[in-house]
């Protein structure tokens, strides 16, 4: 039976990772921003920590696993597992004309394995996306008499995948090291379409090849409770992260064609090799816990000041600062409660000032999130999450974005490698 059990968690996961490395390199367009830069930066500690505005860097816990901290992994005493999926709804509007936008895109993958759970000391690796491109606009344009139209789309982004391990220092206090490496492909075509055939139509695609290493530090401390002399039912923690940013190789190639109703020419050009600089980032945050419910709230920040690609920095492009705060409400633990005891209920806010600025306005977002973890089997859980969001403006010709994402998760844990008994 734990043969057929292992197995069966394999499976799960080389099918999770196929299907993310197909949703990676896929758009489903309507955020006009994601054009500048490296694309929309993709924020999800955990799917737990979705449904609590994203808080989660001093929260230390058995039942999930932290993709910004890895110094939170000392609690996982089973081998765990994650993976999910969001369904993102956008509303899009400009002085002119307002769109509705919708696709699925895969959220990540994490496996934890246990090595010594009396120390801490956990290994933990994973696939998740860094950044993604999707987008498709069309703006009118004329010469004279002559109407056109250009048309700009993109797709593609950066993954992140990670190998690392946490440990415990004494009894109040977590490290946690993880290596990334990021990698992905950025397309940009830019098309200019005429009306009838008596004009040449022709298609600018700029491809972008990226590839490079980071680390990620992070701590959590729980000795406060002892200072500010708490019962053992209460925890109070911080916890902080830095993550050093990576020099990516970057390689850049761009295809041309022309065509009009009877000829059709391609032409490639020379590729250029240069570098992508992602920037240095740190965050920090608390956690308050009784036995019933938690309290989280966190800060991060990325210095996009640094960031440039062939040398070349972007005026589009500032300095993010991102604030989460939410708690989570859980009745009871035990299996021999009732199922809706054993629900895990949350809530949260998020503001983010994303590291776009467009025309000198700068494109803030402000969130509300809601979700529940259900328990379905053994210490496996159905993770739910809604959340809601205002984003840019119309000042400006720019883009106001209603935001609506649908987060479904699945995460468990199991005894995968256990010690036989000793006669």
């Amino acid at each position: 039976m734990k043969r057929q059990i292992f197995y069966t968690k394999i499976l799960t996961v080389s099918f999770s990772i196929l299907i993310g490395f197909q949703s990676l390199i896929a758009g489903n367009g309507g955020i006009g921003s994601s054009r500048y830069g490296i694309g929309d930066i993709q924020y999800f500690p955990s799917s737990r920590a979705f449904g609590m505005g994203g808080a989660s860097f001093a929260v230390l816990t058995s039942a999930s696993i932290n993709r910004m901290n890895p110094a939170a992994w000392t609690q996982l005493n089973r081998t765990r597992y994650s993976f999910g999926v969001l369904y993102e709804g956008i509303s899009a509007e400009d002085i002119n004309e307002s769109r509705f936008f919708s696709g699925v895109a895969f959220t990540g993958l994490m496996v934890s394995l246990p090595v010594a759970p009396s120390n801490g000391i956990t290994l933990a690796f994973g696939l998740t996306p860094y950044s993604r491109i999707n987008y498709n606009i069309i703006t009118p344009s004329s010469f004279d008499t002559l109407n056109y139209n250009i048309q700009y789309l993109g797709d593609g982004g950066i993954s992140q995948a990670n190998l690392g391990s946490s440990v415990k220092i004494g009894s109040d206090l977590s490290l946690g090291l993880k290596i990334d490496y990021y990698s992905g492909t950025l397309n940009y075509t830019t098309k200019q379409l005429f009306v009838g055939s008596d004009y040449t139509s022709s298609e600018v695609t700029r491809t972008i090849e990226v590839n490079g290493f980071g680390a990620t530090v992070g701590f959590v401390y729980t000795g406060l409770r002892s200072i500010l002399n708490l019962p053992e039912s209460q925890m109070f923690s911080i916890g902080g992260v830095f993550s050093t940013g990576s020099s990516l190789k970057a390689k850049e190639q761009k295809y041309y064609s022309f065509n009009t109703a009877t000829i059709l020419v391609r032409d490639t050009a020379d590729a250029v090799t240069g570098k992508l600089e992602i920037p240095f980032s740190f965050g920090g945050g608390i956690a308050y816990s009784t036995e019933k419910i938690l309290y989280a709230g966190d800060f991060f920040y990325q210095n996009w000041d640094k960031y440039s690609l062939f040398g070349n920095s972007s005026s589009e492009i500032r300095n993010n600062f991102r604030f989460s705060a939410g708690l989570e409400h859980l009745s009871k633990r035990d299996l021999s409660s009732s199922y809706f005891q054993r629900v895990a209920y949350r809530a949260g806010f998020f503001y983010n000032s994303s590291y776009y600025q467009l025309k000198d306005e700068p494109l803030n977002e402000l969130g509300f999130t809601i979700g529940f973890g259900a328990p379905l089997f053994t210490d496996a859980r159905l993770n739910i999450n809604l959340g809601y969001s205002f984003r840019g403006t119309t000042d400006k010709q720019l883009q106001k974005d209603n935001i609506f994402r649908l987060s479904f998760s699945l995460s468990g844990g199991e005894v995968w490698f256990e010690r036989p008994a000793q006669e």
